[in-house]
């Protein structure tokens, strides 16, 4: 005799909250569909998962959606799936959490800019001190060069 698939349930609710289909869940854990749905029922009694269907993804390539560009939200998709208004105050909220970084990520910017000049001019003078180096040197080369015999003896 096979053993039975076991199924954990609060992956199970997870996976339904997040929106997937049954049969998503089914085929995650090797069960019916009908399976999922006692587990869905049960969520459901208990006040844990809203009593919605998932949202539904097209299988076929051809309609005329799937031909539209990625940026234009196609009407069905649109419409199907309203925004709660927890989320749409979440969503603001988290707007308004990012605009009161603003200052603080300018400062930051202006700072990396301050620091970035100043880098310059540091590259800029090491570079003509290096020059400057290797002009003193070329001209110490050149002065040792003297030919054979024009040493000034010393009498």
């Amino acid at each position: 005799m096979a053993r039975k698939p076991i199924v954990d349930r609060d992956i199970v609710l997870r996976m339904l909250q997040e929106g997937s289909s049954t049969q998503q869940v089914a085929e995650r854990f090797g069960v019916s569909r009908q399976a999922v749905d006692l587990h869905r029922k049960d969520f459901i009694n208990q006040g844990l998962l809203k009593n919605e269907r998932a949202a539904r993804k097209l299988r076929s390539s051809s309609s005329p959606s799937a031909t539209a560009p990625a940026d234009i939200p196609s009407k069905s998709t649109a419409s199907s799936v309203p925004a709660s208004i927890d989320d749409l105050i979440e969503l603001m909220i988290t707007a308004f959490t990012a605009l009161k970084r603003v200052p603080e990520l300018e400062t930051q910017l202006d700072q990396y800019k301050d620091a970035y000049k100043r880098t310059l001019k540091e590259v800029e003078r090491l570079s003509k001190e290096t020059e400057k180096r290797h002009d003193q040197e070329l001209r110490w080369n050149l002065s040792q060069q003297v030919e054979p015999g024009t040493w000034p003896i010393e009498e």
